[in-house]
This record gives structure tokens, C-alpha cells and sequence, in this order.
């Protein structure tokens, strides 16, 4: 091989006249030959590199899951029995405790200099530092809910958000970080509170503001993940992350990577404790799995942690059996011995949910399906019926995320025989309630049952905190691939109803992830009723030193800032350029449907009408009594700018595009936003044209479109462009710029009429991230009368076909006026 590629590459050398790119191809397949790893993926893939997702299997527990899926007649097989091990006997004294020695954390044994110094040699009043914020921060405090005699009840805590104030001076070894994002999980929702008042929080992410005289391994404004020690707080005394402003010390934080921070934002940051707590569940627990196995998970549908356990036991090719069990279902239990069919049979399943449980049941299960769940089950009786009449073999890993009185006892009713080496692992927080499981049942059964915390787990040994960050950029990775989501909800505390979050979060039939932000240490002085004079000396420290650092503003920087501002204000105005100036009606592409005398017009604007119309002609078959109206805005004079707007850029792919606010904005910027409002405004003139013809309002509209031109649309109908309210809207791949401008314009709005929403995103469109579209939803939470449903498209990338025409003909009937 060594030979052939020197012959044939001095032939194809460009200094001798050689093909650049077959000399290219060359070196290439040189570098594949010469190297075993390479070259044996060549051989059994066809390529010479890994996807995302070959590349997480490869580093989960040691590349064991990267084989082939084991078909189902080699299940039996795979089992393996109790009495096929070998019996080594007893292990000598010596050599246990010298394993023990080696899984101690050396850390733990050894006292440096620094340790000394800290705890003997100085007063550590004398080293204290005054905390340089000075007023009250917002705190989130809970207390236990109580009847009407004062005695303590089951549920979720009651919650208040009140500005308290934080310690006057920091100690040597402590910090003081802002925090950003805290996930709300049922740890705060059910925290064991013995008394009234407590901060909330045992984890989440913020930045350091100060730090003490001796913290040498962290500085001012390094990104944080606050990961207390389980043995220092616990749930009826946590460290209160749920605050403003944070005191903690150095052992109590993780420093986030570089790599973390350039990828994903806060909120999303704030979830790696529970993704990787789900990672590590799989990759110790699960080490006997191999893909084709199943597992039993019972709170899928909760939270961030049971949708990063769906997504991973599908890259790692495990098949997921989910129990569904809804508050207001009826609740069908398997009582008696284990393995017993009468255990099962004789439960009552005559019992019927309400219709409002069904639509929730068959929702949630469908979107467990989507996100790689092979069946679904309302309970523990209908997942042994089911395995009964399949004859399907059961899974020998339960992993119970809702810990409640008897969700063990039902998982283990489902799981295979201790013999098979089954386990029950807990790792959720529960409803703080102790678990009951019949002594003879846990005997029959003969299995493992577990307990998980992974804030143990973490502080363990020294070596998993850098495994933590190593799950993480992994995870990152598949993020930035669009292979593993994250659907969160924000609320920001100071402005948003607390009692809403918990009361979401606590909603066992919602599986998005709530997550708290906080206001700016700016927005606590001016909002909290800060010292003004303490203000005033702060703002005239830091003009003074932004003085020294750069040179002052111009008055011609200052006009053109003045400019920039009058100019948003006007933006989505009847004062605007756009409404003064109308460039006339966008024009129409294909009218179909009832066009006689129809009772509702679908309006859609895309970014391809040639190609999406052919799509769009075999929706006429759906419409009933509807019209179709197509539109397109290349076409149209106005949209010259908007067409040369690409979305394949780097600052659009990574996010950073959409998140510009009102300061970050540049010139092209309110260009573009101009070009929106115009088009807007054009579209609104053609469709006017239509509703005058057919004799129908705005509130018979539903408007309907893809990627540019469903931002158009959907700044048409958000900001208020439009007379009226519409019925409803279904937007594909939005292209909706800059989501916090339109947050603004939403202080200006009159009409509060309900209006339903749904947006679907492709999961493997890189054209809209994942932190776009949680600022987009963060944005419609100022327009409460939009009732927005997101939903994702599998496998689907920047683009409409057959999958999107099949969504939209079954979104249409929701939002078609009755």
C-alpha cells in the first residue's frame, strides 16, 4: 500500500501538474488504510467517520452497546442464570482490604498546607470579605403545607417569591454566585420543610460575583453548576439555590467547561445533573444489557429525567417499556405472590378514565412513542396482560423515578426473577414518602432493589465529578447534532406567577422541564427598593472605569443610538415606514378548495412555492368547506433582502443570530426587521383582498406556513399587524427573528382573544437550535392568549414534504374556526 500510494502520488502532485483533488482523495485513502480503527469502520460502514451517535455508544460503558441488536429468538439465550456462574469462594482478608484502599478517593486522606492554614492559623473573621451587592434579592421560599389545625400535610409546598436580604460579608473560603437558571424538580416541589420560610434549591447554575481570600481554584465570572454535598444539606435544610445571590463554598460548585458554555445556554446547563444522573443509571445499572433488551421505566413522562433516559435507551438501541400512570385514571394494581397470574387477573379493570385522562393518556403516550418508547402501558395489569398474550420475555432493569408508596412494589411485580440477576433501582425524590414493599413479595421475588443520588455519586470519588463534565460534553455533542432535545419552560422569578411553576411542575400529565431564572443584579436594585445613593456610587464606579477602559461616545454615536431606538419603537406601529409606505399585495401562487362560498380561508406563505405547492394540492381533498390561498413573498419586490438572508450561517446555526436583543442589534438587523413588518403588511393587503371576496373576517383565517415565511406570519399575527385576531395558526421550521424584540411589542397589545398555535420543528434541523426555540417560547409567555403546542418532526431536517403535509392535514381540524 506504501508503495502504490508514493507512485501515485507524486504522479498526481499539483507542482507537477497532478489533479488537486484526486490528490486530496489520495492522502484521504492512505490515512483510512494505514489505520486499523478507520479503516475497519470503511470496511463494515462504508465511511471514514463517526456520526454523533456512533461516537456516544463508542464512549458508554467502554463501547459495549455498539454491537447489533440481538434479535428475539436469541433472547433466551441472553438471559443469564444463577447457576451457570462460577463459584470462586471466599476472598482473602488482604485482598479486600486492598481493594478497599484502592476505591478510596486519595483526596479524602491527605491534609495539605491549605487545609492547615484554613483551620488553624488565622481567625477567619479577620479574612471575611463585605459582599459588594447591597440591597435584598429575590429569594423563592417554601413551607410545608399545613390543614386547618396547623398539622403538617402530603403535597407540595407552599411557595412564595419575596426579596430577602443575603450575608453582609463572605468568609475565606466561601463565594457569592449569581445564579442564572434552577431547575425545578420535585426535590423543591416536595421538600420535607420542618418549618416555614426556607429557600428552595439543591442545585443549578450560576456565575461567581466574589470570592473569598483563599479560593484559589475559582475566579470572578467562571460559569458554575452549584452540586452541594448530600452529607452538608439535605431536603428539610438545603443550600437554597433558588435565590438571586448565592453564599456556598468552593467544594459545594463544579466549574463548567469552555466547551459547555459555547454549545448550551443556562437553562439548559441546568438539567446536566438529572441527563447524566440518567447516563449513569444505564451504564451501571444496565451493564449486563445489551441493545434489544428492555428496561421499565415509570415516570417517562416526568420532567427532563425521563425524557434523557427515552432518548438514550434509543441510541443505545434498548427498547423502553413505559408505564403511564395519570392523576384521575383508574388505579389497577397487581396484588398477591410473585409470578402468580391471579396476581394480576383478578384486578378490577372495569373502571373507565374521564375523556380529559384519555386525551392526556393517548397524547403523552404518543409523544413517548416519538421519543423511542416501543409500548406503552396505563399500568402494571395492562403491561403483564400484554406481555401474556406476546409472550414477550420480561426486562430485567426497573428504574422507578416516582418513588411513591407502591410504585416498587408494582415494577417489581413486572420484572424477571431474582435469579436473573434483576434489579429495581430508585432514583427519583418522590412525593417525600416512604416506600412499602410486602416482606414475601421482596422474597419471592429474590431481585436487587437500589437506591440512586447522584450528588453521592458525584462526591464519592474525585474521579466522577470529571466523568460528570465528560457525560456532559458528550451530550453536548448529540445536542449540537440534533440527536437529544431538551423541552424546557421558563419562568422568571420577580415577574412570572411562581405558584404557576410548581404547579406545573408538579403536573405529572406535562413533561416539559420548568426552570427558574432571576433578575439581573441591576433589576434587583431598581425593583427591590435598593440604596439609591448605593446605586448611584456604583453606577458612577463603573461609568468612571468604562471611561478609563474606552474612549468616551461620540455625539454622533449618541444621535445614532437615539436613532436606533425611535426607530424599534416605530417598528410594528401605525407610525412605522411600512404602514406610511405599502409596497401593495404579495402575490398568489394557487387558490384551492371550496372557492365558491367556503366558510374558512387557509392562508399559506412559504419560503419555496413552486415546490411546496405541489404538496399543498393534495390538501384539497381535507379542506371541506375551507379555501386555500398561497401566497409568496420572493416574488414580491419587498423580499429582495429577506432572500438573501441565509440560514445556514454560522451565528444562525449556533443560535447567537436569534438571540440579539435590543442592544446587540445592528443596522441589517433593523433592515430586516423593516423587510418583516413590510411584508407583513403585504400579505395582509392580499388576504384582506380574498376575505372582502368571499365575505369572511379575520377570525376565519388560519394562517399556515415554513421557515421564512412562517416568521412572517408569525410576527403578522403576534405583533398585531393584522385587524383582528385569527382562528389559529400551524407554523413549520419558524424563521422568527430576534424572539426578546418580540417580547416587547408585546406591552402594546389591545386584543386578548384566544388564539391556538402549533410549531413544529424538524429534529434534525440545524437552522433553528434548540436555545432559539426555548427564547421563542419564553417569548410567547407575554402573550398569554396565545395557546402554543411545540411539537418535533423525527429524522426531519430544514425542509416541507410528505411528513409536514401529513402533520398539517391532522393540525388543521384543531384550529379551524367551529
Amino acid at each position: 500500500i506504501r508503495a502504490k500510494f508514493r507512485q501515485k502520488v507524486l504522479a498526481e502532485h499539483p507542482d507537477k501538474g497532478g489533479d488537486p483533488k484526486a490528490f486530496q482523495l489520495l492522502n484521504k485513502a492512505y490515512n483510512v488504510l494505514t489505520d486499523q480503527d478507520k479503516r475497519a469502520l470503511y470496511d463494515s460502514t462504508g465511511r471514514t467517520e463517526r456520526s454523533a451517535e456512533e461516537e456516544f455508544a463508542m464512549g458508554f460503558g467502554g463501547g459495549r452497546m455498539t454491537g447489533h441488536q440481538r434479535s428475539k429468538e436469541l433472547d433466551a439465550e441472553a438471559v443469564v442464570n444463577i447457576q451457570d456462574r462460577v463459584n470462586k469462594g471466599p476472598s482473602e482478608h488482604e485482598d479486600g482490604f486492598a481493594e478497599w484502599m484502592r476505591q478510596r478517593d486519595q483526596s479524602e486522606m491527605v491534609m495539605t498546607d491549605k487545609d492547615f492554614m484554613k483551620t488553624a492559623l488565622f481567625n477567619a473573621a479577620e479574612m471575611s470579605a463585605k459582599v459588594n451587592h447591597p440591597g435584598p434579592v429575590q429569594h423563592v421560599l417554601g413551607s410545608p403545607k399545613t390543614d386547618a389545625y396547623g398539622q403538617q400535610m402530603a403535597g407540595p409546598v407552599q411557595v412564595q417569591a419575596k426579596p430577602r436580604p443575603i450575608k453582609k460579608t463572605i468568609d475565606h473560603d466561601e463565594m457569592l454566585v449569581r445564579m442564572l437558571a434552577v431547575p425545578l424538580d420535585d426535590a423543591m416541589v416536595y421538600a420535607e420543610l420542618a418549618k416555614g420560610g426556607v429557600c428552595l434549591g439543591m442545585t443549578g447554575v450560576g456565575r461567581i460575583e466574589q470570592v473569598g481570600a483563599h479560593v484559589q481554584d475559582f475566579k470572578q465570572e467562571d460559569c458554575v453548576l452549584v452540586l452541594p454535598k448530600p452529607t452538608k444539606f439535605s431536603s428539610q435544610r438545603p443550600i437554597g439555590t433558588a435565590r438571586t445571590l448565592l453564599i456556598c463554598h468552593e467544594d459545594d460548585v463544579l466549574r463548567i467547561s469552555p466547551t459547555i458554555l459555547e454549545e448550551l445556554t443556562p437553562e439548559q446547563i441546568c438539567l446536566a445533573p438529572t441527563i447524566v444522573c440518567a447516563y449513569i443509571l444505564l451504564e451501571n445499572y444496565g451493564a449486563k444489557l445489551k441493545p434489544g433488551d428492555s428496561i421499565l421505566l415509570n415516570a417517562a413522562h416526568m420532567s427532563a429525567a425521563g425524557s434523557a433516559l427515552l432518548q438514550l435507551c434509543k441510541l443505545l438501541k434498548l427498547k423502553p417499556l413505559c408505564i403511564l400512570d395519570l392523576p384521575g385514571a383508574p388505579k389497577n394494581r397487581v396484588k398477591g405472590e410473585y409470578g402468580s397470574k391471579t396476581a394480576w387477573q383478578e384486578a378490577d379493570t372495569r373502571a373507565v378514565a374521564p375523556p380529559s385522562v384519555r386525551q392526556h393518556y393517548e397524547r403523552i403516550s404518543e409523544w413517548l412513542v416519538t421519543m423511542g418508547a416501543e409500548e406503552v402501558f396505563p399500568d402494571a395489569v395492562a403491561m403483564l396482560k400484554w406481555r401474556d398474550r406476546n409472550q414477550r420475555m420480561l426486562p430485567k432493569l426497573a428504574l422507578d423515578g416516582i418513588s411513591t408508596r407502591e410504585s416498587a412494589e408494582q415494577l417489581i411485580h413486572c420484572l424477571q426473577s431474582g435469579d436473573k440477576d434483576s434489579q429495581c433501582v430508585v432514583y427519583g425524590y418522590g412525593a417525600a414518602q416512604p416506600i412499602e414493599l410486602n416482606p414475601p413479595l421482596l422474597a419471592a421475588w429474590g431481585g436487587t432493589l437500589l437506591g440512586f443520588s447522584l450528588n453521592r455519586w458525584v462526591h464519592s470519588l474525585s474521579a466522577n465529578s470529571a466523568k460528570f463534565m465528560s457525560v456532559t460534553e458528550n451530550i453536548t455533542k448529540l445536542i449540537r447534532a440534533n440527536k437529544f432535545t431538551l423541552d424546557t419552560v421558563l419562568y422568571k422569578v420577580g415577574e412570572d406567577a411562581v405558584t404557576d411553576a410548581f404547579s406545573r411542575a408538579a403536573d405529572a400529565s406535562d413533561s416539559s422541564q420548568v426552570v427558574l431564572i432571576f433578575p439581573t443584579l441591576e433589576e434587583e436594585l431598581r425593583n427591590n427598593g435598593g440604596d439609591d445613593n448605593v446605586w448611584e456610587s456604583k453606577t458612577m464606579a463603573s461609568s468612571s472605569r468604562a471611561a478609563q477602559q474606552a474612549p468616551t461616545k461620540t455625539a454622533e454615536e449618541e444621535e445614532r443610538e437615539r436613532l436606533k431606538a425611535d426607530w424599534l419603537n416605530l417598528l410594528f406601529t401605525d407610525g412605522s415606514v411600512a404602514a406610511m409606505s405599502p409596497e401593495g399585495p404579495l402575490p398568489i401562487t394557487l387558490e384551492a378548495g371550496s372557492t365558491s362560498s367556503p366558510k374558512s380561508l387557509i392562508v399559506w406563505l412559504g419560503d419555496e412555492p413552486a415546490v411546496e405547492s405541489r404538496y399543498l394540492q393534495g390538501l384539497t381533498a381535507s379542506l371541506g368547506s375551507s379555501a386555500l390561498l398561497c401566497l409568496s413573498w420572493d416574488q414580491h419586490a419587498a423580499g429582495e433582502g429577506l432572500k438573501d438572508f441565509s440560514v445556514s450561517t454560522p451565528e444562525v446555526l449556533n443560535g447567537s443570530w436569534y438571540l440579539r436583543d435590543r442592544a446587540t442589534l445592528e443596522n441589517e438587523d433593523l433592515d430586516h426587521l423593516h423587510d418583516v413588518e413590510l411584508l407583513g403588511r403585504c400579505m395582509m393587503e392580499s388576504v384582506q383582498g380574498s376575505l372582502d371576496k368571499y365575505g369572511l373576517s379575520w377570525k376565519n383565517v388560519v394562517l399556515a406556513g415554513f421557515g421564512k415565511g412562517a416568521g412572517l406570519l408569525f410576527y403578522a399575527s403576534v405583533a398585531r399587524i393584522l385587524p383582528q385576531q385569527v382562528a389559529g395558526s400551524v407554523f413549520f421550521n419558524a424563521i422568527v427573528p430576534f424572539p426578546a424584540f418580540l417580547a416587547e411589542k408585546a406591552a402594546k397589545r389591545t386584543d386578548r382573544t384566544p388564539v391556538k398555535m402549533f410549531t413544529i420543528w424538524g429534529s434534525r434541523d440545524t437552522s433553528t437550535p434548540s436555545n432559539y426555540r426555548q427564547a421563542l417560547q419564553q417569548a410567547l409567555r407575554k402573550y398569554p392568549e396565545v395557546q402554543c403546542t411545540p411539537d418535533t418532526l423525527p429524522e426531519n431536517d430544514h425542509i416541507f414534504d410528505e411528513k409536514s403535509i401529513s402533520v398539517l392535514t391532522s393540525l388543521l381540524p384543531l384550529v379551524l374556526p367551529r
